[in-house]
């Protein structure tokens, strides 16, 4: 089987090139593959000399076609490719609102995203879609509208990193094929290092108590709420610092919110390192710190590697990153108006018991090994798709179908009448729409 891969490499900015750039042996001695990038000459030159990567325009051949997709610019062309021609859309989390931001407010094109929000949310869409376009929205109101119902409804099947992503997927596509298939887990460092080796290399205190945000600091990381949890507890724990293991948003005030806490001297920004080095980081802490919210259905491989590592993480309760693992794996955090408090009084406990953190740390540890090693999820994954392969023409022939009503007068009324559909818990069944609506799209009518 013949695969093309669309997806970023490293160095891009998305964390998905990581995780494609560690799935790829695997993919490659498996399968024919190739992989689609938007620009050739921006890729880790060791990638394109092991792998064959190209341009859009140089994808040939007769493949199935494997859009990873990710709600962050980095992954426009692969959106735009995956309406194009049906394949199958791995999702790394549900909502793909800023990306469909991205490709038309950022770019101009206002009605272009009205009709979006219109298409997927109706009358509510419309409404929605208008406050975040005038930057009203917030962090909250784009995870609650995905604005994924294109990608969907233009794939053959659909690969969910989350069970999550893959239980709303099945929802949405009654009758193509849907699997839920957990964010694999590699580590570049064999052997670990101990925390005492990591923090030498890294130049941080060996007698510190750190707490350690890994990934890109942005405003969803809860980073504000725990700079004041962690100075409510510098009197019990006068060691305690925090670690950002990664690069901060600039429109995030980390720095102001650490002043404001009184914690400017216990805060050490990373800024981006590479992976050997973030590796270390997880090794380093002795707590990770892994908030989230709002999400958009994904778990990040950030977590994933602290699980590997054997460190305790915090997580957000009731969102894919807590609910992914079982009892004992995260140690979860109400969001909501006590989430500072009850910060406060997990980090203390887990602090001050170094038995309490090593018991954590090996269940997660234990978990991650038997349940998200690369190799068995790439036999997974395989399987699957040869599934997919076997059923492609019946599967294009569904996708077209969805697509029948086309452009024009004909296909605002299916839109509007589909979307009410999904409103209702209808959207298994089928309407019939065309030789109802055909009449009403006639000139004349």
């Amino acid at each position: 089987m013949k695969l093309a891969l669309w997806s970023p490499l490293p160095p891009s900015s998305s964390g998905i090139a990581d995780y494609v750039a560690e799935q790829l042996p695997l993919l490659a001695s498996a399968a024919d593959v190739q992989v689609v990038v938007e620009d050739r000459a921006a890729v880790d030159a060791a990638l394109i000399r092991r792998f064959d990567v190209v341009e859009p325009e140089q994808r040939a051949g007769e493949a199935l076609d494997l859009f990873h997709l990710g709600n962050s610019p980095p992954h426009g062309y692969v959106y735009r490719a995956a309406l194009a021609r049906p394949g199958v859309a791995i999702l790394h989390e549900w909502s793909l609102h800023h990306l469909v931001l991205h490709e038309t407010v950022e770019r101009g094109d206002l009605s272009a995203y009205l009709r979006e929000m219109r298409r997927a949310h109706g009358e509510r869409g419309s409404f929605v879609g208008r406050q975040v376009a005038r930057a009203l929205g917030g962090d909250l109101l784009p995870a609650l509208f995905p604005l994924n119902e294109r990608v969907l409804e233009a794939s053959l099947a659909v690969v969910g990193l989350t069970d999550h992503v893959a239980g709303r997927a099945r929802a949405r596509l009654p009758g193509r094929p849907v699997i839920h298939l957990p964010h694999h887990v590699a580590l570049p460092l064999d052997p670990l290092p101990s925390r005492e080796e990591a923090r030498s290399h890294l130049g941080l205190p060996k007698d510190a108590l750190v707490v350690t945000a890994p990934g890109l600091a942005t405003s969803a990381k809860r980073l504000d709420v725990a700079l004041r949890a962690l100075a409510r507890l510098r009197e019990a724990h006068p060691r305690v610092m925090l670690v950002v293991a990664g690069a901060v948003d600039p429109a995030l005030p980390l720095h102001e919110w650490a002043r404001a806490a009184g914690l400017a001297d216990a805060v050490c920004v990373a800024g981006r390192v590479g992976l050997d080095d973030f590796v270390r980081h997880l090794c380093a802490a002795d707590v990770v710190l892994a908030l989230r919210f709002p999400t958009h259905g994904e778990v990040s491989g950030a977590l994933l590697r602290a699980l590997g590592v054997g460190r305790p993480a915090l997580v957000t309760a009731g969102t894919p990153a807590a609910e992914e693992f079982p009892d004992g794996v995260v140690v979860p955090v109400s969001p909501g108006p006590g989430e500072e408090d009850e910060l406060v009084a997990l980090l203390d406990h887990l602090l001050g018991s170094p038995e309490l953190r090593r018991r954590i740390g090996l269940l997660a540890r234990a978990h991650v090994r038997a349940h998200h090693d690369p190799a068995r999820l790439n036999a997974r994954l395989m399987a699957f798709l040869s599934g997919v392969w076997e059923r492609a023409d019946a599967l294009r022939a569904a996708v077209a179908d969805a697509r029948s009503a086309g452009e024009g007068l004909l296909g605002f009324l299916t839109e509007e009448v589909r979307w009410g559909a999904r409103d209702l818990g209808l959207a298994a069944l089928d309407l019939g729409l065309r030789p109802l609506l055909a009449p009403l799209a006639e000139p004349g009518a």
